[in-house]
């Protein structure tokens, strides 16, 4: 499969999707779930369902950034995205609080929490995410 770009991106970075590794690091895709389904999306666009497969890591490209694809080892769904909390005391909204400083929750989202609650998994609205849409999944992922 050769790469295919898509042109999303605010910034107007080419985005270069790849097929998923095919070794023991990599979990198979959930039953019903189709890599060739796969559609770039920004974070805040991401549906509840929607089965998170890889981010966008950027990469020098002549004249240009490209981001290609950084598959997830194992995707997850996403479950009742919503806008980051920044009182969230859990570790990754820690590292957020460290890493960009007290900024408002405007421009973060939040796509999923760790089955205990206790785990944000906190995006950048305008980051491009690769989902597998729930419409496009044969069987909801639990």
């Amino acid at each position: 499969m050769s790469p295919v770009p898509f042109d999303l991106d605010p910034t107007r970075m080419p985005l270069m999707v790849l097929r998923r590794p095919d070794n023991q690091h990599f979990s198979q895709m959930p039953f019903g779930a189709f890599e060739s389904d796969a559609r770039p999306v920004l974070a805040r666009n991401v549906q509840a369902g929607d089965l998170i497969v890889a981010a966008f890591t950027e990469h020098p490209t002549p004249y240009q950034l490209t981001r290609a694809t950084a598959w997830i080892p194992d995707p997850y769904p996403a479950a009742a995205p919503a806008p980051w909390d920044p009182a969230c005391t859990c570790e990754e909204c820690g590292t957020v609080h460290r890493l960009l400083g007290p900024a408002t929750a405007a421009g973060r989202v939040v796509l999923t929490r760790d089955a205990w609650g206790g785990l944000c998994d906190v995006w950048d609205a305008d980051e491009p995410v690769l989902v597998i849409p729930t419409t496009s999944l044969l069987l909801p992922i639990a």
